[in-house]
């Protein structure tokens, strides 16, 4: 299994329930799928560096996770077809 972190930014104008819906859907996801979380890492809100969305600020929210290569693809197209993130990103980790 390699080793991948998922970036996500959610809408501030969520609520709190609603961000953790998603953030555990993603997690329930991966998973389900035969991957194993690893971290997690919360950096709040901060604000973006151009607007998306007509947002400026986005909560920013880093999930680290040990999969096989197809659960990274699935879940690139999963999370495409949620529309519940401003931006995501799922990019594989380097091995040190």
């Amino acid at each position: 299994m390699r080793e991948y972190e998922v970036a996500l930014v959610l809408s501030p104008q969520q609520s709190d329930e609603e961000q953790a819906g998603s953030i555990e859907k993603v997690k329930a996801f991966i998973t389900e799928n035969g991957g194993e979380i690893t971290g997690e890492e919360d950096w709040g809100i901060r604000e973006l560096a151009y607007p998306i969305k007509k947002q400026t600020h986005g909560r920013y929210y880093f999930i680290h996770f040990k999969a096989p290569p197809q659960v990274a693809y699935d879940l690139n197209t999963h999370l495409r077809l949620m529309r519940t993130f401003l931006r995501y990103m799922v990019v594989r980790r380097d091995e040190e």
